[in-house]
């Protein structure tokens, strides 16, 4: 009897309806929590006043960030996950393994939203201190327009996203075999940080929008997905880019 039939969840054919159900639920969950009383804490611009408030707003902010990654960025394991079900196709324990994979990658993603978090606070005390940036506040959205945008045409840009199209590499380097749990999660969290290297500014735009708008989530997490599929003669990089510098110097000029 052949182990790849066995087990839905291991079968390649499977992993894609599978990381589909899960990126439709987490858009469930974020359309229920924006219409709850929660929904504030989705939104960079909500400081709580006391110091444990910032906590509890940090915790709630990094399930909502979580539920967003699941949506936006989860799908895009799919080609990892899939040549890692194939290596591991005689194992025992390979949907354990394709569980780790994913959770390195979710777990990258969680920190980076802890740490852009962490960033938006110290950016508001510095507003709350500058007297231009409170006049204008518009400047902090129109930098990260800025800065995402001319991140588009770097070479830590381009080799990440080179990278993150090749994710049967990932398994080659870091997959040894002895210590298989380790390997997955190593495997998991190196895709992870190749994903962030291509996709943090963009990300750092989503979070600026708000991490509970399904509508700019949905539509941010297209870009990505068509940057990561398309060949590199149809690029999409460089035009994003411009598109990403005009607007911040758009938001500026305009607010």
């Amino acid at each position: 009897m052949s182990t790849t039939t066995s087990d839905p969840v291991a079968r390649r054919d499977a992993l894609p309806w599978l990381l589909v159900a899960v990126a439709l639920t987490a858009i469930a969950a974020l359309v229920a929590w924006r219409a709850s009383p929660y929904a504030r804490y989705l939104s960079h611009a909500y400081q709580p006043p006391s110091l444990l408030g910032q906590g509890e707003a940090t915790a709630l902010f990094l399930g909502g960030w979580t539920l967003m990654i699941a949506a936006t960025m989860l799908p895009a394991t799919h080609g990892v996950l899939r040549a890692f079900a194939t290596m591991t196709r005689r194992r025992g324990d390979r949907v354990q393994l394709l569980v780790l994979v994913a959770a390195g990658f979710v777990a990258v993603w969680v920190g980076v939203g802890y740490t852009f978090r962490a960033l938006d606070i110290a950016v508001h005390a510095v507003v709350d201190a500058t007297a231009v940036l409170r006049d204008r506040p518009q400047l902090v959205g129109a930098s990260a327009l800025l800065l995402a945008g001319a991140f588009q045409f770097t070479e830590l840009k381009r080799r990440c996203l080179t990278a993150c199209r090749s994710p049967t590499s990932f398994l080659y380097v870091h997959w040894r075999g002895e210590r298989p749990a380790r390997d997955a999660l190593r495997i998991g969290t190196a895709y992870g940080a190749s994903c962030v290297g291509c996709c943090w500014a963009l990300m750092l735009v989503m979070f600026g929008l708000g991490a509970g708008s399904v509508a700019w989530m949905l539509a941010i997490g297209a870009v990505l997905a068509a940057e990561r599929s398309l060949p590199v003669r149809r690029d999409l990089t460089p035009l994003l880019g411009v598109a990403l510098l005009l607007a911040g110097a758009w938001v500026a000029i305009h607010g």
